[in-house]
């Protein structure tokens, strides 16, 4: 049955109780100033959905894992497309653009450049950033036999992660997608997908959280990495706007400096220790401006004290870049 009571330029929330915190995040996603209207209605005009994803804070002394996706269709980064050739033209050449390759002088000298592009780009950019003591909330165990069919061995570690990949992943599609809309989404190149096998029964498990959670008629779906990259860096310079997100993002989680058993504040305003580098000021900027043709959503789940309550808290957060904050 369709998602009753969405309009055609609105957010398509998950609206069942037992999905647990799927359903939170969404409900907190649903309200988003930046969200809704023609963000929206863009990327429901257009078919294929193209997503591409990236992922930070797997590190051991991360107190939170960061997972950003990119929406837009093939419609919405034309102009990007034109601005990043020639970005690449004017001295990039064939560097791929990530976040721990900016201490290279050429890309830094082109970040401010590229994140103007992607700001030119018709769709949404959503952050998770996930506690990691909230973790569990969202991964699945692994079972060698499945409703969807047989797994191979896997270790915990990738499936953990593939499954909360995929959760939050579910989350951003039916919150955009429209009634028969097809889907490809490319991730980046990691432990979720290492090999041709890994790669297919990761597409299985991932179509069966399509299933299970979209509302209404799903289109054609695919799944790649960004080794599908055709040669002239399209697919690697997308995949990079979720990459900067999810390394930029996960760096200024990191100088928040918060206690143990704090909650992430709505408002990232707290000064850090030192001057911050050049680099999270300018991402941290970027992700603070919603008023280009990206959109963009940054959400915290956070355990906090949640450690004796068996609650969490989902909360939209707001980066504020100011000289001398971050």
């Amino acid at each position: 049955m369709p998602n009753e009571g969405q309009g055609a330029d609105r957010w398509r929330v998950i609206s069942r109780p037992e999905f647990g915190l799927t359903t939170v995040i969404s409900e907190a996603i649903c309200d988003s100033p930046a969200l809704n209207g023609s963000s929206i209605r863009s990327l429901r005009s257009s078919s294929p959905l193209l997503m591409l994803s990236d992922y930070g804070g797997a590190h051991k002394g991360a107190r939170y894992e960061v997972y950003s996706y990119l929406v837009t269709t093939v419609v919405g980064f034309s102009v990007f497309d034109a601005r990043r050739r020639q970005l690449r033209e004017a001295g990039l050449g064939r560097r791929r653009m990530s976040y721990k390759a900016l201490n290279d002088t050429v890309r830094l000298r082109s970040l401010p450049g590229y994140l103007e592009a992607t700001d030119q780009l018709a769709g949404v950019l959503i952050s998770f950033a996930v506690d990691k003591r909230a973790a569990h909330r969202l991964t699945e165990d692994h079972h060698a036999e499945t409703a969807f069919g047989t797994l191979g061995p896997w270790t915990a570690r990738p499936f953990g992660k593939l499954s909360r990949v995929a959760h939050l992943a579910v989350i951003v599609i039916e919150g955009v997608r429209a009634d028969g809309q097809s889907l490809i989404w490319i991730t980046d190149e990691d432990e979720i997908a290492p090999n041709p096998t890994k790669h297919a029964e990761a597409t299985r498990f991932i179509g069966h959280l399509l299933n299970h959670y979209c509302t209404g008629n799903m289109g054609h779906f695919r799944f790649g990495t960004t080794a599908s990259d055709s040669g002239n860096l399209l697919i690697e310079d997308l995949a990079a706007v979720a990459d900067l997100a999810a390394g930029g993002l996960q760096e200024i989680l990191s100088r928040v400096g918060l206690p143990t058993n704090s909650r992430l504040p709505d408002r990232l305003v707290c000064a850090a220790e030192g001057v911050p580098p050049i680099k999270v000021r300018y991402i941290g900027q970027w992700l603070s401006d919603s008023a280009g043709a990206l959109k963009k959503v940054n959400v915290v789940v956070d355990e906090g004290a949640g450690v004796r309550t068996g609650e969490c808290r989902v909360s939209r957060i707001k980066v504020e870049s100011l000289p001398g904050i971050l």
